[in-house]
């Protein structure tokens, strides 16, 4: 699934639109293979029209840190963060480790054109990074959250005016087809990962109604 970027990921709390579901990577591994360090590097607060059905939204724009914790390489798409299998906010980290959450959403996606379109059997194209040891890159991404930024008349399900946490359950495999074959033929290469990562935690503050404004897309 190949984005400009910033990559835009939209969050509705209140509803998720269920798309066509891409083929499913198998079961995560109990080794934690990539950390993922989320950095808002911007938010505009975009007021919601009239009625409820046009929510307020935070737009969080975000730096992700992919970072190789292993001793080995790893072969990773660049595409991290075009798309992701869920999103969980949390009151604050305590909470989140807990797992007492605010929304927990699982997101599916309609796969494009390219993600139709298998990659080369014979080596990792370039929309894949190879991470040695240690190693890592840097993608952006804007999150959008909709929110409740008036307490005084609060909408179940939105968070309101506070201080939360967000953490991103992010895909790492983007083509129909399966990976596990790709995973063998490009072993000399480095460890193809295609399970999802979960990103660090991430605080980020609602504002009260008088810090938004109409957006312009």
């Amino acid at each position: 699934m190949r984005c400009h970027r910033p990559r835009q990921i939209c969050v509705f709390l209140f509803s998720v639109s269920v798309l066509i579901q891409p083929v499913l990577a198998g079961p995560e591994t109990s080794e934690k293979l990539l950390k993922v360090k989320l950095t808002a590097i911007g938010q505009e607060n975009c007021l919601g029209g009239p009625d409820r059905s046009d929510a307020s939204a935070v737009h969080l724009k975000l730096r992700l840190e992919i970072t190789n914790l292993t001793d080995r390489k790893l072969i990773v798409s660049k595409g991290i963060g075009a798309a992701w299998y869920g999103i969980i906010l949390a009151r604050d980290e305590r909470a989140l480790a807990a797992g007492i959450y605010e929304s927990n959403i699982d997101i599916e996606w309609a796969p494009s054109k390219s993600d139709l379109q298998s990659p080369p059997i014979t080596a990792p194209s370039d929309e894949f990074a190879i991470l040695g040891p240690g190693k890592s890159f840097e993608v952006e991404s804007i999150t959008v959250i909709a929110v409740q930024p008036d307490a005084m008349a609060p909408l179940k399900g939105l968070p309101e005016p506070g201080n939360h946490v967000l953490q991103l359950d992010l895909g790492t495999w983007f083509h129909v087809s399966r990976p596990e074959q790709f995973k063998e033929s490009w072993k000399k290469y480095g460890e193809l990962v295609y399970d999802p990562v979960k990103s660090d935690p991430l605080p980020f503050r609602v504002p009260s109604k008088a810090d938004f404004a109409k957006c312009k897309f």
